[in-house]
């Protein structure tokens, strides 16, 4: 630091220019922008601070330019990723030990491998921002002294939120948290506190069907599988909207023994609100608690016709072409178009699934591996080079193609399908289109085989479409449904051969 001048020379700002770098004298602004944006140097190659011009004009490190060292972490010497005087992963170091300090000066023991997490994600300003949130550095200052226990009962006090469940989330993924299923957990939360504000007759009656009928009808549907956001979604506010019919009933005299079929019609007139309570009403039906009721069945509303296959190579093209499309939702949308894909297959590929060595990337879905068309192979490359710059506050323990916002998550379908829906893309129908036209060109066996269907599902789809399992050897390529897909290598169909 030198004496201040009155212009800086890089800037060219008539401000104050307090530091003499770069062959001239600099101010604040851009002496802090050289240590946020280190680079390699070309003399040593080393990830440094570029602040000395040499004799042609190039910029070096201060140990190529004979200059003594200004800008490493005092604690490791790195210039990377400064933060005042330390590097972040040195601040975060140091926070953390002293939000999870026990009293005696070291970690916690039972917190350790949360301290060697943090540190191992990359992302370590993000990390630092995150340990200053509410609740996050008084809960963890609380479990590291001993003053709660650590477990799940103890985060089940804090008020719900995405803050909490991320909170959740990250313990678990360090191991000092045994694993749950955090939505299933949370909806039980959720549903406990919801009937513990209701009154006694509406919460017995509520709290009857929420434990001994819908929990239960949730956990044989998952079969071992977590919960979804939206189905998260969906049976929380089913149990607001009951609760909101029973206080109906109160507001207009009748109780569920007594209410009648005309008076469930006209609560239900709304379409929201009747697949809510239908449930319910349905239920109270079977049990025999609402003897004056029917059971309606409310029939839902197909997709509409499938989509012909040059529909879906003209797609296939706008969605190549969009770049207003974030990538995530174009490659999932290309999945459902190109290979059948349900979103909810989409999301959870990970790196594993992709081989992308000398000869054409191949994916695998199911069980074989697939050809991917070269334009198609060039957005997942462009994809996985995102997620090699991306930083983030914790590991990425699958290897996640699609991951979330949470700890070792991959990104929900409820988010992508909202993305497309806001572009005009329907995924859903997209994919019913395709795997319609596979089962027209692919053998039964080999669409189950590759696409990932059910034996069930490419068995009908076969029928459906004049075949018959038996009639196809288990072959490993997709025959005559491959060539179907080389349609997508060509931009346009006016630029085939």
């Amino acid at each position: 630091m030198t004496g201040p001048a009155s212009r800086c020379d890089r800037c060219r700002r008539e401000v104050i220019a307090r530091y003499r770098l770069l062959g001239g004298r600099i101010c604040n602004p851009c002496y802090s922008w050289l240590r946020r944006h280190p680079a390699p140097c070309p003399l040593c190659a080393q990830t440094r601070v570029l602040a000395h011009l040499g004799t042609h004009g190039a910029a070096f490190c201060s140990p190529c330019a004979g200059q003594p060292g200004r800008f490493g972490c005092r604690t490791c010497g790195r210039e990377e990723n400064l933060q005042g005087s330390h590097c972040a992963p040195c601040r975060l170091d140091s926070r953390l030990r002293v939000l999870l300090d026990d009293g005696t000066g070291d970690v916690a023991e039972p917190l350790r491998p949360l301290h060697s997490y943090l540190l191992s994600g990359g992302g370590s300003d993000l990390v630092l921002k995150w340990i200053r949130r509410e609740p996050v550095p008084s809960t963890l200052r609380a479990m590291a002294t001993g003053t709660v226990v650590l477990s799940h009962q103890t985060l089940d006090a804090l008020s719900p939120s995405t803050k909490l469940r991320y909170f959740r989330r990250t313990l678990m993924s360090a191991g000092v948290l045994p694993e749950i299923d955090v939505l299933l957990h949370d909806l039980e939360t959720y549903g406990t506190r919801l009937l513990a504000t209701l009154p006694a007759a509406h919460s017995a009656l509520l709290g009857r069907f929420f434990r001994w009928h819908m929990l239960p009808l949730i956990r044989r549907t998952l079969q071992d599988r977590p919960m979804t956001r939206g189905t998260f979604s969906a049976r929380r506010a089913q149990l607001r909207y009951i609760a909101e019919l029973l206080q109906w009933f109160d507001t207009h005299g009748m109780t569920i023994e007594t209410v009648d079929q005309p008076a469930i019609d006209r609560f239900v007139s709304a379409d929201r609100v009747r697949q809510q309570v239908g449930p319910f009403v349905t239920w109270a039906v079977q049990e025999r608690i609402a003897p004056n009721v029917a059971v309606t069945t409310i029939r839902s509303r197909g997709a509409g016709s499938h989509l012909s296959d040059p529909d879906l190579a003209a797609i296939a093209r706008q969605v190549f072409a969009d770049e207003t499309i974030p990538l995530p939702t174009r490659l999932i949308t290309l999945f459902a178009v190109v290979f059948a894909q349900p979103v909810e297959a989409s999301i959870a590929l990970t790196r594993e699934q992709i081989i992308d060595g000398s000869g054409p990337m191949t994916m695998t879905f199911a069980r074989t591996p697939i050809p991917v068309p070269d334009r198609l192979a060039a957005l997942v490359r462009t994809q996985l080079r995102a997620l090699d710059a991306r930083p983030s506050r914790h590991p990425d323990m699958h290897g996640w193609l699609f991951p979330g916002t949470m700890p070792n998550q991959h990104v929900t379908a409820a988010s992508i399908e909202l993305v497309a829906s806001r572009h005009g893309l329907t995924l859903r129908h997209f994919r019913s289109s395709r795997l319609q036209h596979f089962a027209q060109t692919v053998p039964a066996s080999v669409l189950a085989d590759v696409v990932g269907v059910t034996a069930d599902t490419a068995y009908r789809r076969s029928i459906d479409a004049g075949g018959a399992w038996s009639d196809y050897p288990p072959l490993r390529d997709l025959g005559e449904g491959q060539r179907s897909l080389r349609k997508f290598h060509s931009p346009a169909p006016d630029s085939r051969n």
